[in-house]
């Protein structure tokens, strides 16, 4: 298990720096928009929930990538690795203009939830900027599902972190009117965000293209006829953990909702302590990546217990550090809070609503991994209804309950967040246990 852990770190590593570099553009975005006021900061926070459930759906179909790659890497099928990753880019332009269409309506949407007028407006400007950027963060998603199939982790990880410096400077022109840019306030965070996005799309397909010793992946091989069946094949395994994704999200979208019921201060403090929860959620994301990586290449080659032991050590480095994460929250929770505002009747809520955030912290990395573990295992739609059932199911009626029924106010919204996310990883721990043994080794490959 020891070696196992060494390795699983080395390999997780990078995979956790790119996705804490993914969300710092996002909490750089509230920081700095958060300078602004109560107001804008509840625009992003609306904003964005609503623009990114209906971008990781996209995400999340690609995603389908994972067992394929993997499996096919694990069982020293290179040129099979990037022919899928052809064919994922021709599904990533066929997925893109149904995206678009769902979120073009978002005005609709934030005024038929009862958001105040401000915020209606001020979100369906911050969503419409987003827009551009869709296309260009999928086929982003797709060189770096191949990249991290065959164990390259660290060129995304440095495009990343180079985009965020991108996105810093893009904020202080678009946000406040530096440089003789306009001053688009959370707009302008929109339009940042969308720009980073293009550039990350460029250097990656440039680093993938370029680099000789990928040609024998096939990633260069000549145009031909699609391979319908494995398109559908990609969608089949993605589209679930698409759903999934899009549950999670929306399930959060959903809170903020409720959030803004609760008024605008509510729904600042709401912003706050999600975003904090979202930095420390990318150390158990960038390990979910890990699992699906290391548990796809081991039933590559056929090794079950290897793949068993791949999935226990990811889940035991995530939850280890969510432990700390849920002291800190509890220790600093006020200090946490202000770093986005100097606002103190945010300060107070986020503060409050992150002290239930400490609580949790280990069922969301839990169900985190185990969702990854599983996707190595071509397992996605099980995982789906889980999550569909203890998302839908679970949190956010029990977070209604909670806020309005029994008086709890914002934090019962939190809450209920908290037993759905504990429902949803015990149930996937238990699949997982009980799915990858060897007798199903056949079951687990990605046909």
């Amino acid at each position: 298990m020891r070696r196992e852990l060494g390795a699983t770190a080395r390999l997780a590593t990078p995979v956790v720096l790119a996705q804490i570099g993914s969300i710092t553009m996002g909490t750089v975005d509230t920081v700095m928009v958060g300078r602004l006021g109560a107001g804008p900061l509840a625009a992003v926070a609306v904003g964005n929930g609503l623009s990114l459930t209906v971008i990781v759906l996209g995400m999340g179909i690609l995603f389908g990538l994972d067992p394929i790659v993997a499996q096919a890497f694990g069982a020293g099928r290179e040129r099979d690795c990037g022919r899928a990753m052809r064919h994922g880019l021709v599904l990533a332009l066929l997925i893109t203009l149904p995206m678009l269409s769902m979120l073009w309506p978002t005005r609709w949407v934030l005024a038929a939830t009862g958001q105040p007028a401000a915020v209606v407006e001020a979100g369906t400007a911050y969503v419409h900027a987003i827009v551009p950027g869709v296309l260009p963060l999928l086929l982003f998603t797709v060189f770096r599902q191949f990249l991290q199939g065959i164990g390259i982790v660290r060129p995304a990880m440095w495009i990343i972190l180079a985009a965020n410096g991108v996105n810093f400077i893009a904020n202080w022109m678009l946000i406040y009117g530096n440089a003789g840019a306009p001053a688009l306030a959370s707009t302008g965070a929109a339009w940042a965000t969308t720009i980073s996005r293009c550039a990350m799309a460029l250097a990656i397909a440039v680093y993938v293209f370029a680099r000789r010793d990928l040609h024998r992946f096939a990633v260069l091989a000549p145009r031909g006829p699609l391979d319908r069946r494995l398109l559908v094949r990609i969608a089949r395994l993605g589209g679930p953990v698409g759903m999934q994704l899009t549950m999670e999200l929306g399930m959060f979208a959903a809170s903020s909702l409720l959030m803004g019921r609760l008024g605008t201060l509510a729904l600042a403090g709401h912003q706050i302590a999600l975003n904090v929860c979202s930095v420390t959620f990318m150390v158990p994301l960038g390990l979910s990546a890990t699992a699906a990586v290391r548990v796809g290449h081991a039933l590559g080659r056929g090794d079950v217990p290897a793949a068993r032991s791949a999935a226990h050590a990811c889940w035991a480095l995530g939850l280890g550090f969510m432990v700390i994460a849920a002291i800190c929250f509890s220790v600093w929770r006020a200090d946490l809070a202000r770093l986005y505002t100097q606002d103190l009747d945010v300060v107070t809520m986020g503060a409050a609503l992150l002290l239930v955030g400490a609580a949790f912290q280990l069922p969301d990395g839990g169900q985190a991994i185990g969702i990854g573990a599983l996707r190595g295992a071509a397992d996605t739609r099980g995982p789906m209804w889980i999550t569909i059932a203890g998302y839908w199911g679970v949190a956010l009626p029990l977070s209604y309950l909670l806020a309005f029924e029994a008086g709890l106010g914002p934090r019962g919204v939190w809450w209920g967040l908290t037993a759905g996310l504990s429902f949803v990883a015990i149930a996937l721990a238990a699949r997982f246990d009980r799915r990858v043994r060897p007798e199903n080794l056949t079951m687990l490959e990605a046909r």
